[in-house]
């Protein structure tokens, strides 16, 4: 039996350790690097026809076209959590397996959001800015404490409660909303359940820790917006589209809330975003989960989910399940 073909798209996959590179090697396993390629690519277009898996990061769309063009395709591996990039029904459809690595990066995008949350109350940047200018301001640039502020998360899944513990630190009161929601951890951490709208009235910050969906795309609009409080600050490191940045801009601009903190973006890179041109706002290209920690847990974690594929084991953090039970069914004796 000739080896797997493992197509690699994800540009992050082992840049600061090529272990689990080489036990996929090890493994018999034949990859194929083209980290950062795509679609625009006719190489990477060529490549897909052979490939049994691909690897891929949050810059490749896997849509029904991809999938189409992927005749030999039985799974593709996520590195990282957002699957807002992959069709999962279609991948159901075409029975191929989707799995991706939860919790490994959720460290890294709490300590981010506090980042944020840290340096738009304080005015970080417009300090740096200031004394880069030669201007000394100490007694005009005037932040706010977030000491015993209230902090709303949307979102209580692992980075919400990452965010929620280190607001624990700063005797902060914490609340939050989540369909799904965490019962015990909110019990343990005294975390008060509310509905989006409460909690967008009563929070001195809002924090959204929500994967995309159709429900809240576009969840913080005009609408919404009008509810926060004038001295409020919204942090976003989730996904960009659930914002809609002109409504986030016309709010900012007219001071109708504090600032902002913003991570990901509606299109990204955001090149020709108002939201650039305003002070009160902090800005960072997507990189809440890049730290050298969590892509080295990421790519340990894929690649073992890769071996546990050819080895005949369910993926740890499989999405469609019913694919698998399928696959077994099938090759049962």
């Amino acid at each position: 039996m000739s080896p797997l073909n493992i197509l690699i798209e994800a540009r992050p996959f082992c840049i600061f350790d090529d272990t689990p590179m080489q036990e996929l090697k090890a493994a018999g396993l034949h990859l194929t690097d083209m980290r950062g390629s795509g679609v625009h690519d006719s190489r990477f277009t060529t490549a897909l026809q052979t490939a049994d898996i691909v690897l891929c990061g949050n810059d490749l769309r896997v849509d029904d076209t991809l999938l189409e063009a992927s005749p030999r395709l039985s799974a593709v591996a996520k590195l990282g959590v957002g699957l807002d990039t992959i069709d999962i029904p279609a991948a159901t459809q075409k029975d191929i397996l989707v799995f991706h690595t939860p919790g490994t990066n959720t460290q890294a995008v709490a300590d981010h959001t506090f980042a944020l949350i840290l340096s738009v109350a304080r005015k970080i940047l417009f300090c740096d800015r200031s004394l880069r200018e030669n201007r000394w301001e100490h007694t005009k640039i005037m932040g706010v404490e977030i000491w015993q502020k209230t902090l709303g998360l949307i979102g209580l899944g692992a980075i919400g409660q990452g965010v929620a513990r280190r607001a624990k630190g700063f005797d902060m009161k914490v609340t939050a909303y989540d369909p799904y929601w965490p019962e015990a951890f909110a019990n343990a951490h005294g975390i008060e359940r509310m509905e989006v709208e409460t909690l967008l009235r009563v929070s001195d910050i809002v924090s959204i820790h929500s994967p995309l969906t159709p429900e809240n795309r576009g969840m913080i609009n005009a609408k919404t917006l009008s509810l926060m409080k004038p001295g409020a600050f919204l942090i976003n490191t989730a996904r960009g589209e659930i914002v809609k940045e002109a409504d986030l801009y016309q709010a900012l601009k007219e001071k109708r809330i504090a600032g902002a903190g913003l991570d990901v973006f509606e299109h990204e890179p955001p090149v020709d975003s108002p939201l650039l041109t305003l002070d009160n706002v902090v800005l960072t290209p997507h990189t809440a989960a890049f730290t050298e920690d969590a892509l080295k847990n990421m790519s340990r974690s894929i690649a073992a989910q890769i071996l546990d594929y050819v080895r005949g084991n369910r993926p740890r953090h499989t999405v469609n399940t019913d694919v698998w039970e399928k696959s077994r069914e099938r090759h049962a004796p």
